[in-house]
């Protein structure tokens, strides 16, 4: 179910209907090379969010774009709100599903540059003392089995990360009319290699990325097809029903929040 497609009258309904929960899908607007849309996170966070809210029952949220990706606003069409604004605004956005009745939030995420900014959103979730749930999961965390499964379908052990063979396939199969391959540079894609030593030896920079792919693709593209990308997006799908499935029978985290919340309150209490 749709948020944006329910009616005012039905909405109690969807919520009774999704067991509380929602799912709230974050893309960014951001370049993937020459070739892809600036939207293909959020094509595809938002078409498996979707698909498998009909095969397990949840309600979803609309269009999400303010995530984190400071690393890409050198390129045309990024949009890089300020850090303080994309966590004020998914907090909001948080209390607001949770005003309309939903007691079970998942933030689904298919952009990478999430991947901290997600959970250290919901490390200030003790500080805040909500009485509802939020758990975050990112798209791209598939089993071995899984990753096995698309590279062998792939005949190709090149690299996969951004706006590579899976993601241009997965456009591919969601809005083939959105791929344009031949405007792709497939050299852009090879890592420049740059801070590498300090890399190494795991020490962060905000321009670690940008050090090593300033063109914002990396990998290659040309294994992409659209039956790989149908294959992904299945994968997708089905890991995060499972996800679903998961957090409508999880009961610790409520318990968890109740007694954090009182032991906070006065910490020194005996």
């Amino acid at each position: 179910m749709l948020w944006e497609e329910l009616t005012a009258k039905n909405f109690p309904k969807a919520v009774e209907e999704s067991g509380g929960v929602c799912i709230l899908p974050v893309g960014v607007l951001e370049k993937h090379g020459d070739h892809l849309p600036l939207g293909t996170d959020m094509i595809i966070g938002q078409a498996v969010s979707k698909r498998t809210a009909e095969i397990e029952s949840a309600v979803v949220f609309p269009y999400y774009f303010l995530g984190q990706i400071a690393e890409a606003r050198h390129s045309p069409g990024c949009i890089s709100a300020s850090h303080r604004l994309i966590m004020d605004a998914l907090l909001e956005m948080c209390d607001e599903i949770n005003r309309n009745g939903f007691k079970k939030i998942i933030i689904y995420s298919s952009h990478g540059g999430n991947l901290s900014f997600l959970p250290f959103f919901l490390q200030e979730m003790p500080r805040l003392n909500r009485s509802y749930n939020v758990y975050t999961y990112f798209c791209a965390h598939i089993s071995n089995e899984q990753e096995k499964a698309i590279s062998e379908f792939a005949k190709s052990d090149l690299p996969d990360y951004h706006a590579g063979y899976g993601e241009t396939s997965a456009i591919m199969y969601l809005r083939p009319d959105l791929v344009k391959m031949e405007a792709q540079d497939p050299k852009e894609g090879i890592s420049k290699g740059r801070l590498s030593e300090l890399r190494a030896k795991r020490v962060v920079t905000g321009y670690n990325w940008y050090a090593e792919y300033p063109h914002h693709f990396a990998g290659d593209a040309r294994p992409a097809t659209p039956e790989l990308g149908k294959i992904i997006f299945d994968t997708y799908c089905e890991n995060l029903a499972e996800i679903i499935r998961l957090v409508k029978a999880d009961d610790t985290l409520e318990m968890l929040i109740k007694e954090c919340k009182l032991a906070g309150e006065n910490p020194v209490k005996k």
